[in-house]
């Protein structure tokens, strides 16, 4: 069973306290009280025999007449008279003998029987006499004095036996005492115990409880003492911690859920600068960034964020900078967080944004505000130009001004064209679209788009292939609609495969049918320059150019950017998507899956 360290001590320091006074009382009994009793008997003693000598030296024929009186002055002091020729001890023609009893006592001291033959004055104080070593002390005197001639001889004897039987009482009484003692300390240790070490065990294994988030027990609570009150303030301290348990767990568990689902990385370093907390999108940036160290080239400016980490932690002031990877691009902010009360630093809370899309926008958005003034300036200058010329006469035939207002239309149209796609894009990005679908044959509306290309693919020395199903195929859809997909796809296809050095050249458009999947899948191939992989996942975002394979190439030069995002919106608009296989060098594959409407064809609509 556990013992409590406090209950012991006061056992211990209060049955201690006890034990020491009842020796330091018996032994001041023992040996001042006792000793100073006896000395006091043994003084009185002396006084009275010394009383009644003189009475004998004075009037020894009354001391003789009234030695019987006499020896009743005392109980423990016997007197005896006898004459020159009696001073054996044992003879019993003494004037007044001894009792036998003090006959006894006396016979056992060889002192006092030595002494008494001498018939001549003798004082004898054992506890006085350091040659004498007896437990019982005793006073032995010899006084002579004369009667009618006749020497006679007071013999006085007094000792102190009765105090031993005082003694062996009062041994039995400490002893009994000392029994006593031992009965109530083990009754008081029972209650120190029950009162005072089960409860603060009790209270002890209470708090361990409350340590390990335990708060199912509770203290009983019995009278109005100091121990009682403490159970009680414990018990409510319980319902206090259970309470702000709850409140920090929930507070732990938001703050864990804002944590993941914020879009800022979050990065919490100590005064060491050991990472102790990140959530998610943090440990992302933490390892693009490691990532990206590992392969930082010295020709190319880094910033490095363990001397930000450094300076931020020395200076106690915050940080701010930007930091450009291959791939993203990141505002990155140093907060110190300092203890006002102590200064101290107690660690580095770093924030992190992704701003890819943000810079990549705003690159996209400058690309596109120089390609939309290239294109438009071209057909304005055009335009300007060959006005002039018919105003100015310079056309000198009709026909030269037939051309002439024949380019004019055709630079006005393309002009139309791109303010159109343009419109389109934000009234579908916005939601503000609609669909005419009409059921349209597939397989022809594929063979009349080849025909449309075929003028362009022959000026570009580019080959067109047909690959479509021999059952009829036919879909509801927007024809316009999608006529602005396959016109933007097929284009872009005529245009990069046109620009490379491969010997065959070609784009070919697929239809496949695939009624296990209720869709229709349509492909525009081509063996082009291709799309880097690292700008697939963009080349459907607005205003986004794919810069790298066109730099070489003026003709390159055109376009919006918008192109792509809108045929991906359209797709969607008809409960589609529209996905890309491509390699840089390799050329590309855009294919479209368009689901089949359960509703049956109408065989008047053509395509």
């Amino acid at each position: 069973m556990k013992i409590n360290v406090v209950a012991i001590r006061i056992w211990l320091i209060t049955f201690g306290i006890i034990l020491f006074s009842f020796i330091a009382t018996t032994l001041f009994y023992g040996v001042f009280y006792s000793q100073q009793i006896k000395e006091n008997f043994m003084n009185d003693f002396e006084e009275i025999i010394i009383n009644v000598e003189r009475l004998a030296t004075a009037d020894p024929l009354f001391l003789v007449e009234n030695i019987e009186s006499v020896n009743n002055l005392h109980s423990s002091i016997h007197f005896a008279l006898s004459t020159e020729d009696t001073n054996r001890l044992g003879e019993e023609d003494w004037l007044y003998p001894f009792s036998n009893e003090v006959l006894e006592t006396m016979e056992n001291k060889p002192d006092i029987t030595t002494q008494i033959d001498s018939s001549s004055d003798l004082m004898i104080r054992s506890d006085v006499d350091t040659g004498m070593n007896y437990r019982i002390p005793f006073v032995f005197r010899i006084q002579t004095t004369e009667l009618d001639g006749e020497e006679l001889a007071l013999v006085s004897y007094a000792d102190l036996s009765f105090l031993i039987a005082i003694e062996r009482r009062m041994t039995y009484v400490i002893t009994g005492l000392a029994v006593l003692q031992l009965l109530i300390a083990a009754y008081y240790y029972m209650y120190l115990k029950k009162n005072v070490s089960e409860p603060i065990n009790a209270m002890t294994n209470i708090a361990f409880d409350f340590a390990r988030d335990d708060f199912t027990h509770q203290l009983p609570i019995s009278g109005r003492d100091d121990l009682s009150e403490l159970a009680m303030a414990m018990n409510k301290m319980g319902h206090s911690l259970e309470t702000n348990r709850t409140v920090v767990k929930q507070e732990k568990e938001l703050l864990a859920h804002i944590m993941h689902s914020i879009e800022t990385g979050i990065l919490y370093y100590d005064a060491d600068l050991t990472l102790l907390l990140s959530n998610p999108v943090g440990d992302l940036f933490l390892t693009q960034y490691q990532i990206e160290k590992a392969n930082f080239s010295e020709d190319k400016e880094f910033v490095d964020l363990g001397k930000e980490l450094h300076k931020a932690t020395e200076s106690n002031s915050p940080g701010h900078f930007t930091i450009e990877m291959e791939e993203s691009y990141h505002d990155v902010t140093l907060l110190p967080l300092v203890d006002e009360k102590k200064n101290d630093l107690r660690g580095v809370l770093v924030s992190t944004k992704d701003l890819t899309k943000e810079h990549r926008l705003d690159k996209m958005r400058v690309d596109f505000i120089n390609n939309v003034s290239h294109e438009l300036r071209t057909p304005l200058v055009m335009v300007q130009g060959y006005s002039e010329a018919i105003l100015d006469d310079v056309a000198e035939s009709p026909d030269e001004k037939k051309e002439m207002a024949t380019i004019i239309r055709d630079e006005s149209q393309r002009m139309n064209r791109m303010v159109n796609e343009m419109l389109d894009l934000s009234r579908m990005e916005a939601g503000f679209i609609e669909l005419q679908k009409t059921w349209v044959h597939l397989n022809q509306y594929m063979r009349n788009l080849l025909f449309r290309f075929d003028k362009m693919a022959n000026e570009a020395d580019v080959s067109l292939q047909l690959d479509i199903p021999k059952e009829s195929v036919e879909l509801l859809m927007d024809k316009d609609k999608i006529d602005q997909v396959f016109v933007n796809l097929i284009n872009n296809a005529i245009r990069h495969t046109s620009m490379t050095e491969k010997d065959e050249k070609i784009v070919a458009l697929q239809l496949f049918n695939e009624p296990q999947l209720n869709e229709v899948v349509m492909v525009v191939k081509d063996t082009g320059t291709g799309i880097p992989e690292e700008d697939v996942p963009y080349i459907f975002d607005r205003f986004f150019k794919v810069d790298k394979s066109r730099n070489n190439y003026a003709v390159n030069a055109k376009g919006t950017g918008i192109g792509l995002s809108l045929v991906k919106n359209i797709v969607e608009a008809h409960d589609g998507y529209i996905e890309v296989e491509s390699k840089s060098g390799q050329g590309a594959s855009f294919i479209i899956h368009l689901p089949v409407a359960e509703e049956e064809p109408m065989q008047e609509n053509g395509p």
